[in-house]
């Protein structure tokens, strides 16, 4: 009788212990049953690096409110984007800065380099906009002045014209700047030598980016009943760019 109660208490014993097991492993409705379904996948998200406008405003607005002193944690944390600016500066570029308030006008911005020295500088431009060619046609310096001819093209991209008439038009003009590299200040000449837009015509019998940058550069060129010449020569780049009509601009 002993022998009974004791093997149906065994068996009880088995039967509640398979039951809290089956409670215990069994998945919530709707649930993963491991880790590995439960953890969330990857996604590698990527971050475009900032414009050179969002740099230029950050280090401005940095300028204006921090001391490195005072606020050093802050102001060590923009020194990742002080190298990509430095870094960018120091390169040869002539591009358009769209407008960032209403009454801002389109630009024209140049930035010059000599050595470890920039210089920057825009000129209000609506018409000769987003650039596909540019270089610096000549450079030299004399004394603290950096004589630098630069040539920059466009495709007409004029919003009036929508594409009517200068659909392949071109926008081409010459840039001559004298730059003291002691003071880091400038002069600038702009010399618009063909647009579509404002019906002047380039000339000119040979490719210009192609000049020796020894011989006197000569561009002709129409603009409406004139016939214009325009030389720069590199024995004497302290006169710029010279024209055939002292009127001309």
């Amino acid at each position: 009788m002993n022998f009974v109660k004791l093997l149906t208490i065994v068996c009880c014993v088995m039967v509640v212990n398979i039951s809290h097991s089956q409670v215990k492993g069994k998945s919530p409705k709707g649930k993963a049953t491991s880790t590995a379904d439960t953890a969330k996948p990857v996604v590698n998200q990527v971050v475009a690096p900032p414009t050179d406008e969002e740099i230029e405003a950050n280090l401005y607005l940095e300028s204006l409110t921090l001391n490195p002193t005072k606020n050093k944690a802050a102001w060590i944390k923009n020194d990742s984007l002080r190298k990509v600016y430095k870094a960018k500066r120091m390169k040869f570029y002539v591009r358009t800065k769209k407008p960032f308030r209403p009454t801002d006008k389109m630009q024209l911005c140049y930035n010059l380099v000599y050595k470890d020295t920039n210089l920057k500088f825009c000129v209000n431009d609506s018409i000769c906009k987003d650039p596909e060619v540019t270089k610096v046609l000549f450079e030299q310096v004399k004394g603290d002045t950096n004589y630098v001819l630069v040539y920059v093209d466009a495709f007409t991209k004029s919003k009036t014209d929508k594409g009517a008439l200068c659909g392949s038009g071109h926008e081409t003009k010459l840039t001559m700047v004298k730059w003291n590299i002691k003071t880091n200040q400038a002069k600038w000449k702009n010399k618009v030598i063909n647009s579509c837009y404002r019906t002047i015509t380039n000339m000119t019998k040979t490719p210009i980016v192609d000049w020796d940058k020894s011989s006197v550069l000569t561009i002709s060129y129409h603009k409406g009943s004139d016939f214009i010449d325009v030389t720069f020569d590199p024995a004497a780049p302290e006169k710029g760019l010279q024209s055939n009509q002292d009127n001309e601009k």
